[in-house]
């Protein structure tokens, strides 16, 4: 189901903005409104109203830059259009066998430090083709999957973090996640890591993601969780509280919903937070409050924080991580 919107005239020095009167999710057209947000990020002027669906609960920011318009709220260094340079290391770079499988202890490893997800990394099974949905640069992921011998496709609306990751020997190109760029049924798995949320209509992004994928094809998916600890710990100061890039807001019932309605199965469904989480989340709290400037996470807090972290990263199995990461199928 598409967004149903109407242009909203601002003032000459504010973006051009949409009003939303019907939800994405489920067609309705009561809203209630429930939170309002400054851009923490990029420091802008604005006032977002955050607004919840009375047909199915999904959150979403209403009014909203237009499609046009959303790109100057991107600014050439925003942190997901390049890889980030103090994550750990994977193993996965370390190793080049095509059906390699972690050991138990590595597995145990991995289920603390939930940024080394196992999952993430599709299993070998021939001359397989994946597609990253908001790809960036290329970053580590698809430089992975290349040395492990798939072809990798990427989508990206940053047209310099396109140029980053052609360079790189990838099929990638600009565009955005609603559009379809490459044949039905053409995919043998699609990921989507930190991108729903940013688009103007979910639906239309998981229907062609749908699309894309052969049957039995998987769709590798995270997304902030908006009834997360950290969510209830930080209100506003919240790191998704992004707006107006985040969108929407998502929690467990509505991704169902959403993949539901697509068409897929989903198999797996967890919450997780990952090694850098509570440290951005902290950093953003400082930044609106003090209006101090963008930092990246610095490496060494990275490390030090890790049985901190590791402790926190068991609320997920109260349904309460920082992110959703699903993973669905489309079936035979």
């Amino acid at each position: 189901m598409a967004v149903a919107a109407h242009r909203v005239d601002p003032a000459p020095e504010e973006c051009a903005q949409e009003q939303v009167d019907v939800c994405d999710l489920c067609g309705g057209t009561s809203f209630k409104p429930r939170k309002e947000w400054k851009d923490i990020l990029m420091f802008g002027p604005e006032t977002w109203r955050l607004v919840e669906c009375e047909g199915c609960n999904l959150h979403f920011i209403n009014p909203r830059p237009t499609r046009e318009a959303i790109g100057a709220f991107y600014g050439g260094d925003y942190p997901a259009h390049f890889a980030p340079a103090t994550k750990p290391k994977p193993w996965h770079v370390q190793q080049s066998s095509k059906d390699a499988d972690p050991s138990l202890l590595w597995r145990m490893y991995i289920h603390l430090r939930q940024d080394l997800s196992w999952y993430r990394f599709p299993k070998w099974h021939g001359d397989g083709r994946v597609l990253d949905v908001g790809c960036g640069s290329g970053g580590r992921y698809l430089d992975v999957l290349k040395g492990l011998g798939w072809t990798t496709h990427g989508v990206e609306p940053s047209a310099d973090a396109i140029a980053g990751a052609v360079a790189k020997g990838h099929n990638a190109d600009v565009g955005s996640a609603e559009e379809q760029y490459f044949p039905d049924q053409s995919m043998d798995v699609v990921t989507m890591w930190h991108v729903l949320e940013h688009c103007h209509s979910p639906t239309q992004a998981l229907a062609s993601c749908f699309r894309q994928l052969r049957p039995g094809g998987q769709l590798s998916l995270c997304v902030p969780n908006y009834n997360s600890l950290q969510a209830a710990v930080f209100g506003r100061y919240w790191w998704s509280c992004d707006a107006p890039r985040h969108l929407f807001q998502l929690t467990r019932k509505t991704i169902r919903r959403y993949l539901d309605q697509a068409g897929f199965r989903v198999l797996k469904l967890t919450t997780r937070t990952g090694a850098t989480s509570w440290q951005r989340a902290f950093r953003h709290m400082i930044n609106g409050v003090f209006g101090t400037k963008y930092a990246k996470d610095s490496s060494v807090l990275v490390s030090l924080s890790d049985p901190f972290v590791a402790f926190l990263s068991a609320f997920r199995f109260f349904g309460v991580g920082a992110e959703l990461r699903i993973i669905a199928e489309r079936p035979a």
